[in-house]
C-alpha cells in the first residue's frame, strides 16, 4: 500500500489523530502538576484539598473514562451499525438521574472528610470545595456518556479533539485562578474546560432524538468489570487517601511521587495493554501475553532503578520552582523510591489483566465478581487494621499500596488461569 493511501485510510488517520492528541493531553496533564507545585508546594491546605478530592478521584475511576467505555461503548457501536439515526432522549434523562446519584453520594462521602480535616480558619471553604467537586463530578459522568457515544458513532477524530480542548482550557485557566483564589481556583479552571468542551462538541447531541431510541440501564454498568479495569488507578487514590490522614502535608509528597511513577503506566503500558487487548479480542495467543508480562517486568525494574539513580534531579528539574522547595524535592524523592517496587506488580497486573478483559462480559460476570469482591474486601481489611494499629500516616500508605499491588497481581495470574480455561471451552 503506497503512503497516499495508507494516510487517506480513515482508520489510520483516527489513530493517528488519537495518539497525536494522547500525546499532547499527556504532556498537558503533566503541566498542570508543575504548575500546582509551584503554586501550593507541600501548603496544609493543599494537602487537605487533596485529600477531599481523592473521594471525588475514586467515583470518578469507577464511573468515568475508560471504565464507562469498557461498559457502553459495544452498546452504541452496534446500535449506530445498525441505525442511521438514533435518538438519545432516554439517555439524557438517565444520564441526568444518575448525575444527580452522583452528587448526592459524592456529598455523603465528601462532608464527613470535611468534618475530619478539622480546620476551623477554612470549614466553609471545604464545603463549598465539596460542593464544587460534587458538581464536577457528575458533570463529568454525564459528558463522558456522550463522548462514548461519539466514539460509537466512529466520530474518533472530533472525540480526541473534543477531550483535548478540554484539558487545554482547564490548563490555560489553571495558572491565573489558582493564584488570585487559591484551591478553589483549580476547581473554576476545571469547569471551564467542560463547559468549554459542552458547548463546543456535546451540546448539539443532546437534541438528538429522532430515530432508533437508545436505552440505558442500570444493568448496562458492570461494577465489577470496572472496578477491575481500573485497579491501578484505584489502588494509587486510595494509598493516597490513607496518606492524607496524618493530618500534615505528607499527602502531597505522595502525590508528586506518583505523577512521576504513573507516567510510565500511563505512557507506556496503558497502550501496550490496548493493542494487547485488541489482538487477544481475537485470537487467543500465549506467546503475546508472556511477551506482555516481560516487558511489564523489564519497564518496572528500569523504573525502580532510574528512580533510585536519578529520581533527585528528575524531580528537582521537574518540580523545584516556586513554592516547592529543596526539602520538598527531598521528601518526594524519598518516597518516589519506597513506592517504586510496588509499581513492578501493578505494571504486571495491568498487562496479565488484558487476556481477561478480551472475553465477552457475559462469560467474565461470575469470576469479576469473586476478584472484585477479594479486591474490596482486603481494602476494607486494611482500613480496618490501620485503626488498631499505631503506623503513621506515610507507614500506612506504604502498606496500602504494597499489599493492593500484590493481590491484585495474584488476581491477575487467576484471570489468566480463567481466560485459558473459559476459552477452551468456547
Amino acid at each position: 500500500m503506497s503512503l497516499y493511501k495508507m494516510l487517506s485510510n480513515k482508520s489510520v488517520i483516527d489513530f493517528l489523530v488519537m495518539f497525536g492528541t494522547n500525546l499532547i493531553k499527556k504532556i498537558i496533564g503533566f503541566a498542570k502538576e508543575v504548575i500546582l507545585a509551584s503554586i501550593f508546594g507541600s501548603s496544609l491546605l493543599y494537602a487537605n484539598f487533596l485529600l477531599l478530592r481523592t473521594a471525588s478521584d475514586l467515583f470518578a475511576q469507577l464511573f468515568n473514562g475508560n471504565a464507562l467505555q469498557a461498559s457502553l461503548l459495544s452498546k452504541f457501536s452496534k446500535l449506530y451499525a445498525n441505525y442511521d439515526m438514533v435518538s438519545l432522549s432516554m439517555v439524557n434523562n438517565i444520564s441526568k438521574r444518575i448525575m444527580l446519584g452522583l452528587f448526592i453520594i459524592s456529598q455523603l462521602v465528601q462532608l464527613p472528610i470535611v468534618w475530619y480535616i478539622n480546620d476551623p480558619n477554612n470549614t466553609y471553604l471545604f464545603v463549598f470545595i465539596s460542593i464544587i467537586l460534587g458538581l464536577i463530578l457528575s458533570i463529568s459522568f454525564y459528558s463522558s456518556v456522550f463522548l462514548i457515544i461519539m466514539q460509537g458513532k466512529g466520530e474518533f477524530q472530533k472525540h480526541s479533539f473534543a477531550t483535548t480542548i478540554d484539558m487545554f482550557m482547564s490548563t490555560i485557566f489553571l495558572y491565573p485562578f489558582s493564584y488570585f483564589f487559591g484551591v478553589i481556583g483549580i476547581l473554576f479552571s476545571r469547569l471551564i474546560g467542560f463547559f468549554t468542551m459542552i458547548y463546543k462538541y456535546l451540546r448539539p447531541m443532546f437534541n438528538a432524538v429522532e430515530g432508533q431510541k437508545a436505552v440505558l440501564k442500570i444493568k448496562d454498568f458492570s461494577i465489577s468489570i470496572m472496578l477491575l479495569g481500573n485497579f491501578a488507578n484505584i489502588i494509587i487514590l486510595i494509598s493516597r487517601f490513607v496518606a492524607g490522614l496524618g493530618h500534615d502535608n505528607n499527602i502531597t509528597f505522595f502525590n508528586y511521587s506518583v505523577v512521576l511513577l504513573n507516567a510510565l503506566l500511563t505512557a507506556v503500558i496503558l497502550n501496550i495493554n490496548t493493542l494487547v487487548l485488541a489482538k487477544l479480542a481475537i485470537q487467543k495467543n500465549l506467546r503475546l501475553i508472556f511477551i506482555s508480562f516481560i516487558i511489564a517486568l523489564l519497564l518496572g525494574l528500569s523504573l525502580v532503578y532510574l528512580i533510585d539513580i536519578y529520581g533527585f534531579v528528575a524531580i528537582q528539574f521537574v518540580f523545584q520552582r516556586g513554592a516547592f522547595t529543596l526539602q520538598d524535592t527531598v521528601n518526594t524523592v524519598a518516597y518516589a523510591k519506597d513506592l517504586s517496587v510496588s509499581f513492578i506488580f501493578i505494571f504486571i497486573a495491568s498487562s496479565l489483566f488484558q487476556p481477561f478483559f478480551s472475553l465477552e462480559q457475559r462469560l467474565i460476570k461470575r469470576q469479576s465478581n469473586i476478584m472484585a469482591s477479594i479486591f474490596v474486601f482486603s481494602i476494607l481489611l486494611l482500613l480496618i487494621f490501620f485503626q488498631f494499629s499505631s503506623f503513621s500516616s506515610r507507614e500506612s500508605s506504604l502498606i496500602m499500596i504494597y499489599t493492593l499491588s500484590i493481590v491484585s497481581m495474584l488476581l491477575s495470574f487467576f484471570s489468566v488461569f480463567k481466560y485459558l480455561n473459559i476459552k477452551s471451552d468456547i
